[in-house]
Formats: structure tokens, sequence, C-alpha cells
């Protein structure tokens, strides 16, 4: 068999807003192979990214082919279903790649395990929530699951972002996972007159699972502190919470509600913030929590500490569902906005010593037995 043209490809249909014009954000797995992508054709391998046609998407960004796929925008599902199958095998059939790297639970992890088996590729099954893997019991089509399971046991290695999944993997599916961190840039240490004092950032979809209502409720409850609420839309979102969100906005003089941000604005706001609030049920490591800790801002979360990094590494507060508790040390981080210095430093130690860039991709090479130039 001749060799590949690229040495790894990374299948993220939907990250293409992300580097086209207007550089709109997408989610956290798509971001996070955004920057693998890059850190290793930095590295001198060959890379490719595989993304939904988008107006204003580059040929290549930072040393990164983007190859793009057609993508039916039609409303009747069944059909919108085949065709985009149809796209999906014709792109990747055409993607001439050592590996396969698909991330994120679904139907397309076993069409895209089965392409590369069939031409005899490896594929990669890259995990990006808890949710993962038990991913029958949020999805109400057999098919999808059914898929889903015959790519993760395709898959050769799975990769986990952290040690909870790996343990979750291995329940559900008798396979051990490498567990590989997530990559978190690097940040500038602002040490501006506006650090810190712009108060609490909630940034994701209205998804239930991700619980807006929470962060509603916790701006009514501390009225003292600024709140920001920054919406990622998702035809997949209930419209009654986005209803919720607009009549919170109107009733309370704290809460302020954004559509998109392009990212280097919203990195701006974020250097700004406070303190970075996640009232997810679930999480894998969520991007937004470490780009707050690249910045020096403490987490808030809800339910989630993943590997309980931030109770054990002094990364913020865990309320452990307890709203009461998520309200009093939103007032704590409040208060000691000006001043806890140590707080900011041990976040950005952190994200240094366990997701920085080098570490991160190094460690992909040295687990795919890839060959930078």
């Amino acid at each position: 068999m001749r060799e590949p043209r690229y040495d790894i490809a990374f299948y993220a249909p939907w990250a293409g807003p992300t580097l086209a014009a207007g550089n709109q954000p997408t989610g956290g797995a798509e971001v996070q192979m955004l920057h693998l992508a890059r850190g290793l054709a930095g590295r001198g391998l060959r890379v490719a990214l595989l993304t939904y046609e988008t107006p204003g998407l580059p040929d290549t960004v930072d040393g990164v082919d983007v190859l793009t796929q057609w993508h039916p925008g039609w409303r009747f599902v069944p059909a919108r279903r085949v065709a985009a199958l149809g796209a999906t095998v014709w792109r990747l059939a055409r993607t001439d790649a050592g590996t396969i790297v698909q991330r994120s639970a679904g139907a397309m992890t076993g069409i895209v395990g089965t392409i590369a088996r069939i031409r005899r590729r490896r594929f990669v099954y890259s995990s990006a929530s808890t949710i993962d893997f038990t991913f029958e019991d949020a999805s109400q089509r057999r098919s999808a699951v059914a898929l889903y399971t015959l790519g993760v046991r395709l898959a050769d290695p799975i990769v986990v972002q952290t040690d909870e999944q790996a343990v979750l993997c291995v329940d559900r599916f008798g396979r051990q996972p490498v567990v590989i961190r997530s990559v978190a840039q690097p940040a500038a240490v602002d040490g501006g007159a506006g650090a810190g004092t712009e108060g609490f950032l909630w940034i994701g979809r209205l998804a239930t699972y991700k619980n807006p209502q929470a962060l509603l409720d916790l701006a009514a409850a501390v009225p003292e502190a600024p709140f920001t609420i920054v919406c990622v839309p998702s035809p997949d979102d209930p419209p009654a919470t986005a209803a919720a969100v607009a009549d919170a906005a109107a009733r309370l003089d704290n809460l302020q509600v954004l559509g998109p941000q392009p990212r280097p604005a919203m990195l701006a706001r974020i250097a700004r913030a406070t303190a970075i609030v996640s009232t997810s049920d679930f999480e894998g490591m969520p991007n937004t929590l470490l780009e707050g800790w690249s910045h020096g801002l403490p987490a808030l979360t809800l339910n989630h500490d993943p590997d309980s990094a931030i109770a054990r590494h002094g990364l913020g507060h865990c309320a452990n569902g307890s709203p009461t508790a998520l309200a009093e040390h939103a007032r704590t981080l409040w208060a000691g906005r000006a001043t806890d210095q140590a707080l900011r430093d041990a976040c950005r130690a952190y994200v240094r010593r366990e997701h920085a860039p080098e570490q991160v991709v190094g460690r992909w090479i040295e687990v795919l037995g890839l060959r930078p130039a």
C-alpha cells in the first residue's frame, strides 16, 4: 500500500464556522480537534481537517488542509440523513490519511470507523463527555446507538479526556482507553484594570442538560454581581428555554444575554470576567473552564468537577448539586475578585502542568506512533 497523503485527518463536520470569516464559535469537541490539528501540523505532520462547507472557509489554516463536505439542508429528515451519509462516504473515500480521528458519540462514529476499516486505515475514537459512555440513555434511535457501539469497537485506540471517562469506558465497553488530557491554549497574564471585574460568565448552548435555568436562578440570588450568558444557538435547543432566558434578562438588572461571539472577542471577555460558570448536569473537560483557567479565572460549577480537578488543585468551587452552595461560592468569588491572586496563579499553573499544547500534542504523537518530519 502506498504512503497516504496525510498522516492524520480529523473528521470534524461542524468545525467550519470557527475557521470561516467571522470566526463564530462551535462546540467543545470541534475546538479540541482544531487545537490538535494545528499542534500536529506545527510538528511537521501532514494534517487534514474534514468539515461541512461553510462560506468564507480557507483552504488551509496554520498548516492544516481544510477539506470540505457538502451538507444537505433539506427539511425532510429521512432524505437528509441518506444524503448526508452519502456525502460522508464520498468525503472519507477521497481523503487519503493513515489515521482518521472522530470525536463525540453518535451514528457517525460507526460510519467513520467502518470506512476506515474498509480502507485499512487506523481509526481513533475520541470521547468528548461522560455521556458518551451512556449514550443509549440519551438517544431514542436504536440505529444511532448500534452504529456508535460498532464504531467504538472498531476504534484502535479509544482516547478519553479524563480518568473518570476511562472508568466509564471500561464499564461500558470492556476496553481500556488511553487518557490524553484536553488542550488549553496559553493566555497572556492580564493585569489591566478590567481583569476580574465583569462578573460571572456562562457560555454554551441552551440545551436541557446544560441547565441554563440554574444560571438564571443564580443571578437572581446574587444581585450584587453581574452575570453574562453567551448563547451558542442550536436548532435542537428547546424554544421555551430561550424564552425563559429573555424573560430573565428583562427582569434582572445584573443579567446580560449575548449571542455568539467571535473567538477573539470571547477570549477578551473571558480575560475580564471574575469566574466561568458551568451548570451542566454532565460534561467532559469543558473548554470554557480550560480557557478560564488559562486566564487565571476560577471555575464555579453546580454539578460536575472533572476528575475532581477543581477540589484537588484549588481551581474554584463545585457546589455538588446545591444551588444554595453555588450562590454562596459566587458571593465569595465576587467579594475576593480583586485580591485573590493565589487562586488565579493556581489556575494558570494547573493548565501549564496538565494541559499545555506541547504536552498534549506530544502525547498524541506517542500514542499513535506518528513520525513528525
